[in-house]
């Protein structure tokens, strides 16, 4: 059956906030390096907002050079940042993302957490506060997020995730690691979806057969995914990608079309699911998943195509030939070296007190 991949703009005031990894890429390829706003929540969040969704990501990142360019993209995707907090002794997160291309000239990318120059360890993930979430909770007063979605485990963090459930939104959670501490198994008994990479997650023995969440989503890379809904797994193929530059962000394209798809009614409207829907909702997301891997970047085809342009090339992947635009990318390899630099630059050290030498 032929599903309609209509990519309806977001209904006014449907609001998504996220929680959880929020970092600075710096992407590194044949045509240079280039920056953009990344980690899988910002990278949703960014998306969801490219749909017209009123999106806030939460999040905890430092008062420095990656900060700014954080925060700058993420504002020109249209993303609210209010709740991005800027935080003096927590270095903003930094991924360095290569592109990689075998004897074969298969390209692929391939994620590093060192310096490319001097191999120290960039910043990593540093979680926001308990502060922090009430000063959240406390500041959208009676307004509530329609989907919640979450991609790391803290109590901050699970602190948002109790709120927005009981206030009706809809809860995503992305793990990419595995724990079998009090903290993450609250997290998978709270959430709605659960979607995880079998790459990373499949050989955790019974961990898609959990049944605390009500859809579970299982991705296979280029084998497409697999999704249990009432009970029942289905897998569904991938598109093929109409031009092949780079994978990265392909599951943060799936997860945010899924959501944009059921979560607008947020965990109510899972009620009134029907597998039509369900089916739309994967498609939707495989779809755009497909699209971007044509272009450089977790989000490199938001550079490029509007959201009405991006809905033709869906109608386009299901039964014709699709010709996507050039990848207009700008590269910015000084500004990535010079935020690199600045986080592995030596600490400066005092000077010992005492007399001058005559």
């Amino acid at each position: 059956m032929r599903i309609d991949l209509d990519l309806a703009k977001a209904r006014s005031g449907v609001i998504a906030m996220g929680a959880g990894f929020v970092a600075l890429d710096v992407i590194q390829n044949d045509d240079g390096d280039r920056v953009a706003a990344g980690g899988t929540c910002g990278n949703v969040m960014a998306i969801l907002a490219w749909l017209g969704w009123h999106s806030l990501p939460v999040a905890r990142i430092g008062a420095d050079g990656a900060s700014e360019c954080v925060i700058e993209n993420l504002t020109a995707a249209g993303v609210d940042t209010r709740f991005v907090s800027v935080n003096t002794k927590t270095p903003t997160p930094i991924v360095i993302q290569r592109t990689v291309i075998d004897r074969a000239g298969k390209r692929s990318h391939r994620f590093t957490m060192t310096c490319p120059g001097c191999g120290q360890w960039l910043p990593r993930f540093r979680p926001f506060v308990g502060s922090d979430a009430q000063a959240v909770i406390d500041s959208m007063g009676k307004k509530a997020p329609n989907v919640f979605f979450f991609d790391r485990v803290s109590p901050a963090i699970l602190t948002l995730a109790r709120w927005a459930r009981d206030a009706g939104a809809l809860l995503m959670f992305e793990p990419t690691t595995y724990s079998d501490d009090k903290h993450f198994q609250s997290a998978v008994e709270l959430c709605h979806i659960l979607k995880f990479s079998h790459e990373r997650l499949g050989h955790v023995r019974d961990f898609a057969e959990t049944k605390g969440p009500e859809i579970a989503i299982e991705t296979l890379g280029a084998d497409g995914l697999r999704i249990r809904w009432r009970d029942k797994w289905t897998t569904y193929a991938s598109f093929r990608a109409p031009r092949f530059i780079d994978a990265a962000g392909a599951g943060d394209w799936c997860a945010a079309g899924l959501l944009h798809v059921v979560g607008q009614s947020g965990a109510a409207g899972l009620k009134d699911l029907r597998k039509p829907e369900v089916e739309k909702a994967v498609r939707v997301g495989q779809a755009l998943s497909a699209i971007n891997c044509g272009f450089v970047g977790a989000r490199g085809s938001m550079e490029v195509l509007d959201r009405a342009k991006t809905s033709e090339l869906l109608r386009q992947l299901q039964g014709g030939e699709v010709i996507l635009p050039a990848d207009e990318g700008a590269s910015d390899g000084e500004k990535a070296h010079a935020i690199i630099c600045d986080v592995c630059k030596p600490p400066e050290v005092p000077r010992a007190k005492g007399k001058k030498r005559a």
